[in-house]
């Protein structure tokens, strides 16, 4: 799993950078002591963020925080000017203490997913009540999703066994919670998700989109996730999980279309 800083964006904040100076890259001190429980991180996460920028409204707050996480886990942009300004702006409505909440909301999250597969912001939307706020976006529960990855897992080791790897698609993928839940079934079989499984995930709301890419960055899976229109195909962002990088899978899937391109041409001639 990830142990990804999340110094590089909150050391922007303007209490402690001007709006040109260079970002710092300091490392911020842990407040959080590791493995935690998941009860006790999600205790902890629920106080820290109602403490934090009491000045917003509490859909604000959680959307930037959503937003600056993406933005930390996007490796292919973490650096261009666009990702840095969008995150300077929000980072300069916040005051010192709310910058170093955000970095503790970011530990505890870490520490939540670390204690348990689950899907942990999907829940935490829910217990905020956020969803009456988004006219009425709510995100299924884990147990719920758990049981759906366990009817549509057999035939996977199959697949592995013969494409060394399977791919998924999640075209409504909410916060990830049902990518989640496959990968915790894989982990059960002996299997290993962040070597053996594609993620190809879509949603229309870009908070959404960024709490699965969040999420399946931190758990180590692969994926690309779109935010977008599944039926209209209008998309507007993709981003790929560090794992997508590390392990290779641009040159694995581009691996697997030739192959099955071939086999296509064979089956034609034949």
């Amino acid at each position: 799993m990830s142990q990804l800083s999340f110094a590089e964006f909150f050391d922007q904040s303007k209490d402690r950078l001007p709006s040109t100076a260079p970002v710092s890259l300091a490392p911020v001190p842990a407040v959080v002591p590791r493995m935690m429980s998941l009860d006790a991180s999600r205790r902890q996460f629920i106080r820290v963020f109602r403490d934090t920028g009491n000045h917003l409204r509490r859909w604000d707050v959680f959307s930037d925080f959503i937003t600056l996480c993406a933005s930390e886990l996007d490796i292919a942009r973490i650096r261009s000017p666009e990702s840095m300004d969008r995150c300077r702006k929000i980072c300069d409505r916040y005051s010192a203490a709310d910058i170093q909440n955000m970095h503790e909301l970011f530990q505890l999250m870490v520490c939540a997913l670390e204690a348990e597969f689950h899907d942990f912001l999907g829940a935490i939307f829910m217990e905020l009540e956020l969803g009456d706020d988004r006219r009425g976006q709510y995100f299924t529960p884990y147990c719920v999703q758990s049981m759906m990855a366990r009817m549509l897992m057999p035939g996977v080791k199959e697949t592995i066994e013969r494409e060394g790897f399977f791919t998924l698609s999640e075209p409504t993928c909410g916060a990830g919670g049902i990518v989640i839940a496959y990968a915790e079934c894989m982990l059960e079989s002996g299997l290993n998700p962040s070597m053996q499984m594609f993620v190809s995930c879509i949603d229309i709301d870009p908070i959404a989109a960024d709490m699965a890419f969040i999420q399946l960055s931190l758990l180590g899976i692969a994926a690309e996730v779109t935010t977008g229109n599944t039926l209209t195909l209008q998309l507007s962002r993709v981003r790929y999980t560090p794992v997508y990088y590390l392990n290779d899978f641009e040159e694995r899937l581009s691996a697997q279309r030739r192959v099955k391109a071939m086999r296509d041409f064979i089956q034609r001639i034949s």
